[in-house]
């Protein structure tokens, strides 16, 4: 009797395994918060849809390892509450109302002086000996008239200190924050500076 219940233990145990819970989805939030400004009247501004190129308007995770640059992966566990695109339209309505009064988005296309157009080329965590960032990347042109009037590439990056999913987000955030910051200092300017990735 002992050898057929030692025989049911050995297949009871990897049935038990392989039942075990995996990891628990993780949901990230971002809130991209800018200083307020002193806004003027003109010109007004309405950000259209943001498009996003292959992995980038994914709600899941995408990660790149920088020994192999050519290969997205994406996580099992960590998801975006909302696809990066819309979180980088709104980054963009919030960062041009703090220097401009009149900004749409989206959900309110309204006719104004100038579009903004943007593309979300890169939003994923690169990782390279130890080390992580959070990467976003975007195109963005100004129309005015239907015509292009201005374009630009803005990037920036934050170091992602844990695999904690609130550090996570806090880096994309500030990677958000600080693109964005950028592109509208450049518009409050009339200048387009270099993309420094």
């Amino acid at each position: 009797m002992r050898p057929i219940v030692l025989l049911l233990l050995l297949c009871a145990l990897p049935a038990c395994a392989a039942l075990k819970a995996g990891d628990a989805p993780v949901t990230m939030r971002l809130s991209p918060q800018f200083a307020p400004g002193r806004p003027v009247a003109a010109p007004s501004f309405t950000v259209a849809a943001v498009q996003a190129r292959g992995l980038s308007g994914g709600m899941r995770y995408a990660y790149v390892d920088a020994a192999a640059p050519g290969e997205i992966h994406q996580a099992a566990t960590y998801f975006w509450e909302e696809p990066p695109a819309d979180s980088l339209a709104r980054a963009l309505v919030a960062g041009l109302r703090t220097r401009f009064a009149t900004v749409t988005g989206p959900a309110l296309p309204l006719a104004a002086d100038r579009r903004v157009v943007a593309t979300l080329d890169r939003f994923e965590e690169l990782s390279a000996a130890g080390n992580a960032q959070a990467v976003v990347a975007f195109d963005v042109t100004q129309v005015a008239q239907g015509k292009a009037i201005w374009a630009g590439r803005y990037c920036a990056t934050r170091p992602i200190a844990s695999a904690a999913g609130t550090v996570r987000a806090a880096a994309f955030q500030g990677a958000i924050e600080q693109a964005v910051a950028a592109f509208v200092q450049d518009v409050a300017a009339g200048t387009v500076t270099a993309a420094s990735c």
